[in-house]
């Protein structure tokens, strides 16, 4: 995989670059090669037009290196209210990702992303396990321990 992503041409234009850097973070990652996934993630951040969606596998990234506190602050910064109408699903999944790690750390989950967040939403991890709001709502009322 790494060998045909390192023989890929640099990409024609922004969009090539992303979806090359996309293929090469997943990659990365799958690998665990956690730290490494994340640079090539801020190296396309700027071609990409939902940046949220960056900063969400960035955060997932670091929640993987055990890094969960700079994991929520990636995910604070990341522009969900500016996104919200144009990339609305792919924001909707950062903040149940925020969510999640805030509840999972014992920190308040706040209601306004709770509350943005439908009660049938279903959570697909990258690793394809399913997390509902309802499996959320029991981790922020301890009846639940995490399960991502």
């Amino acid at each position: 995989m790494h060998g045909a992503l390192d023989n890929a041409s640099p990409g024609r234009d922004s969009d090539e670059r992303r979806q090359i850097g996309f293929w090469r973070a997943n990659a990365l990652s799958a690998e665990g090669r956690h730290d490494e996934a994340i640079d090539a993630l801020r190296a396309i951040g700027s071609d990409c037009r939902c940046r949220t969606r960056v900063s969400k596998n960035i955060a997932e990234n670091l929640r993987r290196l055990g890094r969960d506190m700079e994991a929520i602050e990636e995910l604070k910064n990341a522009p969900l209210a500016e996104e919200w109408d144009c990339f609305r699903a792919l924001v909707l999944d950062a903040k149940y990702v925020l969510a999640h790690l805030l509840a999972s750390n014992g920190l308040e989950v706040y209601k306004a992303i709770l509350d943005d967040i439908p009660d049938g939403y279903i959570h697909i991890t990258d690793r394809g396990h399913r997390i509902s709001k309802s499996d959320l709502v029991d981790l922020i009322s301890g009846k639940k321990k995490s399960s991502i």
